[in-house]
This record gives C-alpha cells, sequence and structure tokens, in this order.
C-alpha cells in the first residue's frame, strides 16, 4: 500500500469519532425513532431501494435530485447516463445514499444495509478508475471531494458490522488514500473562487482528520486548511453572501464549513478566525433571505429548499440566540448525526431572540430582503440589484419576489436542468423568466448556452432604506445603454402590504417597454388590474398606465429536473423619450375590503402643472389609512421647487405621507 502502513488491528487507528462518538449511535438512532418516524420511514425506503440497486436521488439537499427512479438488474455501471443529464452521473458517484444506507443500519440493525454498501463501494473501488477522461466522469474533483465525507460518514455507521472487515477496510483506506492524493495533485487556481474548490478541500481535510494515524503525508490537514482559508476570503463577500448568487451553491459552501467546524471541534483542531467568522455570515445570509415558510428563494440555480436545517446547525455551533430564532426548535433529523447525542441537550439550553430589525439588506451582493415582520403570517419580499455571479447566475436585474398570505405569489422561475443545448434551460435564466423589464424585445443579459453569457449588464446599485413602516431600495442597469436607455427600478415597500414599483427608462427616441410578471397561482385581466388568486387571498396589481397586457403559460420549476407552468403576465407600451410605468401591487385575505389606487396631479405652488417626466404622484387608500406618494423622476428646474399634491406642501424626490386616525405623517424617503 503506498504510503500507508499497516499496522495491528487496522480498524482501530481509523478516527472513528470524526463526527460523533460511536458509542452514541445507538443513542442517536433511539432519539430518531422516537421523534423523526416520517424520516426515519424515508431512509429505510430509500435505503431499501439502494440494496436493490434502484437509485433516485432525493434527499433535499441533493444538489440535481430526480424523481424518476433507475434500477440496474446486473451491475451497477458506473458511469451510464439513463436520462441524457450528464448530472446523474455525478449525483451516482457522489455517494449520499451510502449515508442513508448506514443510518439504515443504524436504525435497524439490518445488516443487509451493510452488505449492500461493502459490495457496492467494493466494487466501485475496482471498477472506477482515476484514468483518462474520467475527471469529467466519475472521477471530477467536485465529486471525489463529495465522496469523502459520504465514505467517511458512512463507514463510522457501519464500523460495528460483520461485514466490515479488516480486508475491507484495507482496500476502502487506500482508496480513500488515492482521492486524498488526487484532490491534492489536481487543485487548480481556478477553485480559490468556486465551490468546486470548497467541496474539495473539505473532503481533503475531513480524510486527513479520519486517517491521521495512518497517513504519513501530515501535511495534507495544513494544506485544505489554509485553501479553506483563502477561498472563503475570497468567495464570500463581506455582507456574508457567496458571490456566485446561488443560494443552493452558498448552501453547498456553508455544508462545507460548518463540518469543517464540526470535525476541527471534534478534534481539537484550531481553525483560523475568518474562516469561523465568515462561516456565521453565510448562516446569517440564510436567516434573511429565508422566507416565510422558511424556504429559501429560487434565485438562480436554486431550489425551493427549507434552509431551518442549516440554520439550526449554525444555531448550536455558535450558541446563537438570533440563529435559533429562525431554527428547529430541537435538533433536527439531518443534524443530530453530525453534532452527537450531546447536542440535544445543549441545544435546549440556547435562547432564542428576536432580530432588532425585520428587513436586511445584503449590499455588496445587491441582495435586499423586506418583510413586515418574523411570523409565519408576515409579508415578505425580495429585490435583486447585483452581480451577475458564476455560471449559475440568471439575468435576474432588478427581479422581485412577494410572498404573502402564507404562500408565493411572484416567484423567481427556477432552474430545471444543466443540460446543454435544453431551450427550457436557457429560458429559465433569461430576463423573461424573472419578474423584471426589457427593452425592444431584447435581453440586458444575454445567455449563451447552459453556462456562458454573449452579454452581461452592469448593476448599479443605492442605498437601502428601512423603517418601522416602510422599506426603500433601487436599483439600475447599463443593459441597454448600447440603445441611448438608461433602466432603473424604484422599490417603496408600505408594510405590511402594499408595494409600489417605479420603473423608470431614460433616453430618446421610439421604444417598447415591457414588464414580465411570473405567478405561483392563476392569474386574471380585470379592467386596469391584474389579479392573481391564491390559496389563501389575492395579489392585485394595479397599472396606473395605459398598457398592454397579456398572460400565458410558461416555465416553473421549484426543483432541479421538475418543469411545471403557471401563469406569466407581460405588459407593453410603446412611448417616445423619458418613459415610466408605474404599479402598486397589494395583498389581501379574502376577508379584507379592496384597496383603491388612483394617480394624482402634481403642481407647484404657482400652480404649473408638472409633466409626467417630472414628477408623479399616487393615492393609495385603505379601510384604515390613505397614503399619498411623490416621485420625482428628474430634477424640477422650471420655476417654484415647492411642489403640492393632495393639497400638501411637498419638498423631495420621493416622499411618503400617511394619514392615520386623524394623524399625518410626512417622510421624505429621497432628496
Amino acid at each position: 500500500m503506498n504510503n500507508i502502513s499497516i499496522k495491528y488491528d487496522f480498524k482501530s487507528y481509523l478516527n472513528l469519532d470524526i463526527y460523533t462518538c460511536v458509542g452514541e449511535i445507538d443513542k442517536i438512532a433511539r432519539y430518531c425513532k422516537d421523534n423523526f418516524q416520517e424520516e426515519v420511514n424515508e431512509v429505510i425506503r430509500i435505503a431499501d431501494d439502494v440494496v436493490n440497486k434502484t437509485f433516485k436521488f432525493e434527499w433535499k439537499w441533493d444538489m440535481e435530485r430526480t424523481y424518476i427512479p433507475y434500477t440496474f438488474e446486473d451491475e451497477i455501471i458506473w458511469d451510464m447516463i439513463p436520462n441524457d443529464d450528464p448530472e446523474w452521473i455525478f449525483m451516482l458517484n457522489r455517494h449520499r445514499y451510502w449515508v442513508t444506507l448506514g443510518q439504515a443500519y443504524a436504525l435497524t440493525n439490518d445488516e443487509k444495509y451493510a452488505r449492500a454498501f461493502v459490495e457496492q463501494l467494493s466494487h466501485w473501488i475496482k471498477i472506477v478508475r482515476p484514468i483518462e477522461n474520467t475527471d469529467k466522469t466519475t472521477w471530477r474533483t467536485i465529486d471525489t471531494g463529495i465522496r469523502c465525507e459520504n465514505w467517511i460518514k458512512a463507514y463510522t455507521y457501519f464500523q460495528s458490522s460483520e461485514y466490515i472487515t479488516q480486508e475491507f477496510t484495507h482496500i476502502f483506506v487506500k482508496s480513500l488514500k488515492e482521492h486524498m492524493d488526487y484532490l491534492h495533485k489536481n487543485y487548480k487556481e481556478s477553485g480559490k473562487l468556486s465551490n468546486w474548490g470548497v467541496l474539495e478541500n473539505h473532503g481533503l481535510l475531513v480524510a486527513s482528520i479520519f486517517l491521521e494515524k495512518i497517513i504519513e503525508e501530515k501535511d495534507y490537514l495544513n494544506i485544505s486548511i489554509d485553501r479553506l482559508q483563502e477561498q472563503i476570503n475570497l468567495q464570500v463577500m463581506e455582507d456574508g453572501m457567496h458571490w456566485e448568487q446561488s443560494p443552493m451553491y452558498l448552501n453547498e459552501v456553508l455544508h462545507c464549513y460548518m463540518d469543517t467546524l464540526i470535525v476541527c471541534k471534534n478534534n481539537n483542531i484550531e481553525l483560523p478566525n475568518d474562516i469561523v467568522e465568515k462561516t456565521k455570515k453565510l448562516a446569517y445570509a440564510d436567516f434573511y433571505m429565508k422566507k416565510p415558510n422558511h424556504t429559501q428563494v429560487c434565485q438562480s440555480d436554486s431550489d425551493d429548499t427549507d434552509l431551518r436545517d442549516m440554520i439550526t446547525k449554525a444555531a448550536y455551533l455558535y450558541s446563537d440566540e438570533v440563529l435559533k430564532f429562525g431554527a428547529y426548535e430541537e435538533i433536527d433529523f439531518e443534524s443530530i448525526w453530525d453534532l452527537g447525542y450531546k447536542s440535544i441537550k445543549e441545544y435546549k439550553s440556547i435562547n432564542t431572540k428576536a432580530p432588532d430589525q425585520a428587513s436586511y439588506a445584503f449590499e455588496d451582493s445587491g441582495n435586499y430582503y423586506m418583510r413586515s415582520g418574523w411570523g409565519s403570517d408576515d409579508n415578505y419580499m425580495y429585490f435583486h440589484c447585483g452581480t451577475l455571479g458564476s455560471g449559475h447566475g440568471h439575468a435576474d436585474l432588478l427581479h422581485v419576489s412577494i410572498f404573502a398570505n402564507k404562500e408565493d405569489y411572484l416567484i423567481d422561475s427556477g432552474r430545471y436542468t444543466y443540460i446543454e443545448g435544453d431551450a427550457k434551460r436557457e429560458y429559465l435564466k433569461s430576463c423573461r423568466a424573472h419578474n423584471t423589464t426589457t427593452v425592444d424585445d431584447t435581453d440586458f443579459t444575454i445567455i449563451d448556452g447552459s453556462w456562458g453569457y454573449k452579454k452581461v449588464a452592469t448593476p448599479i446599485k443605492h442605498p437601502f432604506i428601512t423603517k418601522d413602516n416602510f422599506d426603500y431600495c433601487e436599483g439600475s442597469h447599463l443593459g441597454y445603454i448600447d440603445r441611448g436607455i438608461f433602466t432603473n427600478r424604484k422599490v417603496l415597500y408600505i408594510k405590511p402590504n402594499i408595494w409600489i414599483l417605479v420603473d423608470e427608462f431614460y433616453g430618446e427616441g421610439e421604444h417598447e417597454y415591457k414588464q414580465h410578471f411570473h405567478f405561483a397561482h392563476d392569474v386574471y385581466l380585470d379592467e386596469q388590474k391584474t389579479i392573481c388568486k391564491g390559496k389563501n387571498g389575492r395579489l392585485t396589481l394595479h397599472h396606473l398606465n395605459i398598457l398592454n397586457r397579456s398572460i400565458e403559460k410558461t416555465p416553473v420549476s421549484y426543483n432541479y429536473n421538475k418543469l411545471e407552468e403557471q401563469d406569466t403576465l407581460t405588459t407593453s407600451c410603446e412611448n417616445n423619450g423619458f418613459t415610466s410605468i408605474i404599479t402598486v401591487i397589494t395583498s389581501q385575505d379574502y376577508e379584507e375590503k379592496n384597496i383603491s389606487v388612483e394617480k394624482l396631479e402634481v403642481k407647484n405652488c404657482n400652480d404649473r402643472l408638472l409633466d409626467n417626466f417630472e414628477a408623479e404622484a399616487i393615492k393609495i387608500s385603505t379601510q384604515n389609512e390613505t397614503y399619498t406618494v411623490l416621485v420625482c423622476h428628474n430634477e424640477i428646474f422650471k420655476g417654484k421647487k415647492l411642489l403640492k399634491v393632495n393639497n400638501y406642501d411637498i419638498y423631495g424626490k420621493v416622499v411618503l405621507i400617511t394619514e392615520k386616525k386623524g394623524k399625518i405623517t410626512r417622510e421624505v424617503i429621497k432628496y
């Protein structure tokens, strides 16, 4: 065995307590059977499929999930693509399902799971070799890193089985060492700024700790820590967002760093402080991005995934009261296997504390999360005006999502597949698949295949303002500057259930302007309104401009490999010169009275009526409040600057006046 010293009682030299004490496995299994019967049943069902060589990748953090099972009647063909999607090979060779086998073994003590693990892993080691071109299939470095974690976790669950012999352990360790050498040798500069690099070196770190008493190369541990330190400082912005602009891959990176914290703490290995602190920032990104139903938005290449297990693990690792506020009340099924039995009691001892603010701006990355509060019945808006990110990024500048009445209304259309040349993949990445605007039927960012771009718009970010009664943000981009058009979107959220979109297009000449709105439910048109009827209420778009409107069914993908169709509204108008489109969006449950919206005149104090390109105002009336909103699109330079709207004297570029119970409040949002 190359560079491995074989010692007496070979298994005893493995670090079997790398995650949790081996003696606790029975306690963890009992805890799960007492508290998570649904998850236990899922584990056993999936494990039984794997025993029968039936594979369907369906755990919620499987990066590329599948919904159609595939069974190998004879031996497993590890580089087979049964569905024309190469991601199937990658999922098959990550071996997450062997962790499930190990959990099923711990839960049932049934040796069939251990036998399947040993037979399948032995077959893989014999058949799958790192030879020419396998770096693109079975031996990609990202999957090699992921395998290290999954193999080690599975082995520790099986270590008491009669099938885990010295002979099997010998080939297991030899192959794991081969993985380490491969990861060390094939590390590329590009990995410093890629989630691949994190997953690779997390695998190298875990394997180094697991085999620390066997391998002679003691530098692998320090090398992996140094690489992970460099990567987190390059990849995680100061606001805590991962630069690739995809929550799905932010969480893959977060998983690796939290797992690094766990194994290093368990094995008394000190980590650089920037790894510790930036991992916490990643967790807080999850905390603020999650919708009231606890799922992440489908931003870029992301699925509609519940974030609470990630936040729970982070709350425990940092003993953080605010993170626990957004997490599960008790240690969840997935976390207990990594954190150990002791975490149950220790987690309960952590208090919960609501954050100081409901809305939060990640200004480095251009991600803005606005909410009326932290309850499950509170409302939520997401707005994006930031960098594109990696090939996982979508053309979503100025996109908004809205969650209200405990359900989604305006949504991101998702990702569906990574297959090169798939028309739906290219559509779902495009501008038209997001709740944004386009000019002259052209895209501001142009997709080139599954991963490339022909043109990318430059975003321009503006300050974010949050108050108890409103949030305000604004975003611009240069995607149409070649057409002489500067695009801007103002967003005013009047809490709890009114959102105002002001779309501004600065330029000359005749152009066609479109808005795109993608809904989670059916939509119908009603005079100057568009209404989306959900299960619990409705979302109404009040159009203050004369627009052409059309509704069509377009693809939506909440999870990889899963596709459906939902209603999409497209509005359009043609205009010469500066153009603005104002949309007031309101949500109500089915018992609330309607909200009325009307446009108001804007005059100066000399009674000059201002043109729309100078300023516009709207009045929104509810059962208990009246809101007057002024928006100045350009500098007012003709005549007096004091403006009059609805008998109010006003000065400012964006102003909100609130009348409630006889009390009038004036707030200048932007001068």
